[in-house]
C-alpha cells in the first residue's frame, strides 16, 4: 500500500514552497505507475480489504493499492490524466472541510511564511519581532550569521520541515494564531491560490475509477482532540461526501497518522473496516491490524528513480 500526496511540476514546488517530503514530480509519478504495471496487480483499497474479507487474497501474486492523502487539486490536475491513460485505480483521502475552498493547511501557510522570514532583509525589528514569536509558541528563534537568516533551537540550527514538526505539538489554535501573526509581520497577505480539490472536481474523478475516503473533516490531529470531537470528525466527514453524491470508501485515514486505541475503537464503531496511517510497511494476506494498516511513503527526495523505488517498495528502511 503506498502513500502519496502531490503530484505537481516544478514550477509549483517552487511558487507554494512544497515540503520535500510531500510532492512527486509529474515525470516521475508517470515512471512510478508504469513501473507498479508492470510488477503488481493494482487494487483500489476496497477491493484489498474484500479480498482479505473474503479470503481470496492469492499469495502468488504482488498486490498494490495507490493512495494519497488530503485531497489536493493537482491529485486531480497532473495524477488524475496519468491514472486514467494507465486504467489505474487509487484512493484519495479528503479533509471534507477544506475540500471546495480557498484554505490552506496550516503546515503549508507555515512554510511560506517562514521561508518569508528566512529570505526577507528585513530590519532587525522585524527580524525580533519574528524571533519572538516563534520562541514563544514553539521554542524557535531567528539569527543572521554571516548575512544569512537562520532558525535555531537550543542554539542549534534547524530547518523549516523541523519547525513544522514542532509545532504538530502544540494545540492547533495557537499554531494558527502563530501564522496570522507572523504573515501580518512580514506583510504578507493570506494565500488565495486554490489548492484542494472541489466537489465537481471529485465527482469527476469518482466516475472514472478513483474511491474517496475521509481523512477526517478539519485535518486536525486526532490524538490532540476529546473523543466526542473525534467521532464527530469521523461521522460529518463521511456524511459530507454522501451529500456531494460521492460514495465513501470504508476505509479511514488519520490525519498524521496519529492515533491510539480508544480512537481506534472510534473508528470501528463508526462503521469503518479499515484505517490507514504512516507507518512504514507491508502486509500480506492477512493484515496485522486492519485499524492500523501500514502503508510505504513515496516522495520525490526518496523514490525518483525505478531502483529507489523498487527499494522502497522492498520493506526494507
Amino acid at each position: 500500500m503506498l502513500t502519496y500526496h502531490r503530484v505537481v511540476p516544478p514550477e509549483v514546488v517552487d511558487r507554494q514552497q512544497v515540503q520535500p517530503g510531500m510532492y512527486m514530480l509529474e515525470e516521475s509519478f508517470a515512471a512510478h505507475i508504469a513501473y507498479l504495471r508492470e510488477h503488481f496487480t493494482i487494487l483500489s483499497l476496497d477491493e484489498l480489504l474484500d479480498l482479505w474479507q473474503t479470503n481470496q487474497f492469492k499469495r502468488d501474486r504482488s498486490y498494490c493499492v495507490i493512495t494519497f492523502d488530503d485531497g489536493w487539486r493537482d491529485n486531480y490536475q497532473f495524477a488524475f490524466p496519468i491514472l486514467r491513460r494507465s486504467a489505474v485505480p487509487a484512493t484519495i483521502f479528503l479533509a471534507t472541510d477544506f475540500i471546495g475552498t480557498t484554505r490552506w493547511f496550516w503546515p503549508d501557510r507555515m512554510m511560506l511564511v517562514l521561508e518569508q522570514a528566512r529570505a526577507q532583509a528585513g530590519g532587525p525589528t522585524t527580524r525580533q519581532e519574528v524571533s519572538a514569536m516563534l520562541a514563544d509558541t514553539v521554542g524557535v528563534r531567528q539569527s543572521a550569521e554571516d548575512g544569512n537568516f537562520i532558525f535555531v533551537q537550543s542554539g542549534r540550527p534547524i530547518d523549516t520541515g523541523a519547525i513544522i514538526e514542532r509545532c504538530k505539538e502544540v494545540a492547533v489554535d495557537e499554531i494558527e494564531a502563530l501564522v496570522e501573526r507572523l504573515g501580518c509581520v512580514l506583510g504578507m497577505d493570506r494565500p488565495s491560490e486554490r489548492v484542494l480539490l472541489d466537489w465537481t472536481e471529485v465527482r469527476e474523478m469518482a466516475a472514472q475509477g478513483v474511491s474517496f475516503g475521509s481523512h477526517s473533516c478539519s485535518h486536525r490531529i486526532l490524538t490532540n482532540i476529546p473523543l466526542s470531537e473525534v467521532s464527530r470528525e469521523l461521522i460529518e466527514s463521511r456524511n459530507a461526501m454522501l451529500q456531494q453524491g460521492v460514495t465513501p470508501s470504508s476505509a479511514f485515514c488519520y490525519p498524521n497518522g496519529n492515533f491510539n486505541p480508544g480512537i481506534q475503537e472510534l473508528v470501528r464503531e463508526s462503521g469503518y473496516r479499515a484505517a490507514v496511517g504512516c507507518e512504514i510497511g507491508l502486509e500480506g494476506d492477512r493484515p496485522g491490524d486492519p485499524y492500523a494498516l501500514k502503508r510505504v511513503s513515496l516522495h520525490e527526495d526518496s523514490s525518483s528513480s525505478d531502483p529507489l523505488l523498487a527499494l522502497a517498495l522492498s520493506g526494507i528502511r
